[in-house]
């Protein structure tokens, strides 16, 4: 039996926010796409988060808002629990075959897989996946969004103690040669900064102390909050944590080096968070093959001229956009959505 083909005008790879904006900008134009997803729902990472920074909405808000959109328009199909598993170049448009048995026949192809975070228990150190009471920054994004039915307090997951004391230990799996990832993740300081916030306004007795290499808050907003931070009593000590460590209670204790001062220093939390960095989507090597376009030596995809065509790849009619092609917080993602769907109404202009 023959495969059913189905045309559209573009193919989006990926139902993060990139994608979502890049389908409502074409919708905008009057193109036609349809976005395919490997996750059983839409949205992304973004959909996970409690509240995004600097000005703490919603990321649950900000993926539902850009779902219901996609939805309502006749011009965007999407497919969820699915990829791409082969892609062939005929006649100056794409034949696309999905892994649910499809085929489509398109005129271009948009990229926006998105990125995974590092896996903590990499940096054995930490205890991470060992010590219940040491979590990743999604989880505890978790355990905030849970306290919000809570009293608004946060409640650490071993025992439902109330957290009181708190450690945040930035760049976990972000600038380190030995990882080899020796790129900053350029949102963690912020993100990590704007969980710190949280558990002080929610507990103004609690204590949370922040142990990093640089605090870099580069965009707008970005460094209020920082400042924000301190002046609510969130403590920052420059260092790298050595170990963390489980006491017989379920607390953590902490050594690390204050390289301000040269001096060892080391603290007892209720909780410990990992603030844990971006990398790659697990499936990049696999999708540059399919697509036959170039990434760098981070794993991150490249784009033909990275001023000029910012969007484009070595492959004509194939284009990317969002954090696949480098770090960068979800505004960032949500203008290059919009960006790339531009590009392509314009490549398929020029290529009636």
């Amino acid at each position: 039996m023959s495969k059913e083909i189905i045309n559209r005008k573009v193919m989006i790879i990926g139902g993060g926010v990139t994608g979502l904006a890049a389908a409502l900008s074409l919708d905008s134009l009057g193109i036609e796409s349809v976005i395919i997803e490997k996750h059983s729902v839409l949205g992304g990472k973004v959909k996970e988060y409690s509240k995004v920074f600097p000005d703490f909405r919603s990321g649950k808000a900000i993926s539902r808002e850009l779902i219901e959109k996609v939805e309502q328009s006749s011009r965007i199909k999407t497919i969820v629990s699915a990829t791409v598993s082969k892609v062939e170049r005929i006649n100056g448009a794409y034949s696309v075959t999905t892994t649910d048995k499809k085929q489509y026949k398109v005129k271009a192809i948009i990229l926006a897989a998105g990125f995974d975070v590092f896996d903590a228990r990499f940096q054995e150190e930490y205890g991470y996946g060992v010590y219940p009471n040491v979590v990743n920054s999604l989880e505890l994004e978790a355990l905030l969004e849970a306290g919000e039915t809570k009293g608004g307090v946060l409640l650490r997951p071993s025992d439902g103690k109330l957290v009181n004391r708190m450690a945040i230990i930035f760049c976990v799996g972000s600038r380190s040669r030995r990882l080899g990832n020796p790129y900053c993740s350029r949102i963690c300081c912020s993100y990590s900064t704007k969980q710190a916030i949280e558990i002080m306004e929610k507990n103004p007795e609690a204590s949370v102390t922040c142990f990093y290499m640089d605090i870099r808050t580069y965009d707008r907003g970005f460094e209020e909050m920082f400042q924000y931070a301190q002046e609510l009593g969130v403590k920052y000590i420059r260092g790298r944590v050595s170990e963390c460590s489980a006491l017989p209670n379920g607390d953590i204790q902490v050594r690390a080096e204050n390289t301000l001062l040269g001096k060892p220093v080391q603290g007892i939390f209720d909780i410990v968070s990992l603030s844990v960095g971006m990398m790659p989507c697990a499936d990049a090597a696999d999708l540059a093959q399919i697509l036959g376009i170039e990434r760098s030596a981070d794993g991150f995809f490249t784009p033909k001229d990275k001023f000029f065509l910012p969007h484009d790849t070595i492959r004509e009619g194939v284009f990317i956009a969002g954090s696949l092609t480098g770090l960068k917080p979800i505004k960032d993602c949500l203008l290059e959505g919009n960006a790339v769907g531009s590009r392509v109404a314009a490549y398929l202009n020029d290529n009636k």
